[in-house]
């Protein structure tokens, strides 16, 4: 037996190989497990879209003080976060969807008061208590992007210059939120 060795020489020579395949097979298998992670990672991101963000609910609450040009006079309350703004005395909507509207307030002369909301539409014609003078009105309407929300105003033996109102408050909020939405 000119060619083997011994056995003592045999295992010392021959266990030192294998050790070392057994550390490069842990790591090639903890690289792979790492890349595997990494794949589920990369399709779960992207078959689970990251939610939609949306702008904060549409609302608006506004004090009517006075009447100017045959329209009631809209003003924001101070130190209140508004998300809809007043331009030129009119409610401008950027969100469409479903609002609820809603006018409280008392006058001391009797009047008539019409919702504007929709060019080329007519307006709503709200009722009104106590001979005229008191309105509490709620309304759920469809509005879209640029429509404009403004008050007319009527009174039978008053200009509107001269209208005294007491307690008036309007709101407005977007009931529907998610449709489309203009920055």
């Amino acid at each position: 037996m000119e060619g083997v060795q011994p056995l003592n020489e045999n295992l010392e020579s021959g266990s030192r190989p294998r050790f070392k395949w057994k550390k490069l097979s842990k790591v090639v298998s903890g690289i792979q497990g790492v890349g595997l992670l990494l794949c589920l990672v990369y399709i779960c991101l992207h078959l689970y879209p990251a939610p939609v963000k949306y702008p904060p609910i549409q609302s608006l609450r506004a004090q009517v003080t006075r009447c100017e040009n045959g329209r009631l006079f809209i003003s924001l309350p101070r130190n209140e976060y508004q998300t809809m703004e007043v331009k030129n005395n009119s409610i401008v909507i950027t969100c469409d969807g479903l609002y609820l509207i809603y006018l409280k307030g008392s006058f001391f002369q009797e009047v008539k008061i019409n919702l504007h909301f929709r060019k080329g539409r007519s307006s709503i014609s709200m009722p009104m208590m106590n001979k005229g003078q008191r309105v509490d009105f709620t309304l759920v309407a469809s509005l879209g992007f640029k429509d404009i929300v403004y008050l007319t105003i009527n009174a039978s033996d008053t200009s509107c210059e001269n209208l005294q109102i007491n307690d008036g408050e309007l709101f407005l909020v977007l009931l529907t939120p998610g449709g489309f939405c203009a920055p």
